[in-house]
């Protein structure tokens, strides 16, 4: 039973998360200017969990914030406590790039 929860539990802490990135592209990143755009690239790690890149580019210039917002918490918690993962922003002048990786799922 515990594996058949834990599937619907990490779907929707990744659909969260991007939910959350493509919403903050739209109002401050790449996808609020007619040139960005985003690029989305995952793999399924030999553990079996998973290795998930979100990468800006042609939006606005990029500095990284002052104050860690709602969004960015809720997006550490839903992967952290759900997924048992880890996220990783990383703040380039062309862009927000975020690497999220998962334990097995």
């Amino acid at each position: 039973m515990g594996e058949q929860r834990r599937q619907p539990d990490a779907a929707q802490a990744i659909a969260v998360t991007l939910h959350e990135l493509a919403t903050n592209a739209a109002k401050y990143g790449a996808l609020s200017v007619p040139d960005g755009y985003v690029q989305v690239e995952w793999s399924r790690a030999a553990d079996g969990g998973i290795a998930l890149r979100w990468t800006e580019a042609n939006g606005p210039a990029v500095t990284p914030p002052t104050y860690q917002g709602f969004g960015t918490r809720v997006m550490e918690k839903m992967i952290t406590n759900h997924l048992g993962g880890r996220i990783c922003f990383l703040w380039h002048a062309q862009g927000l790039s975020c690497e999220i990786t998962t334990r097995s799922l």
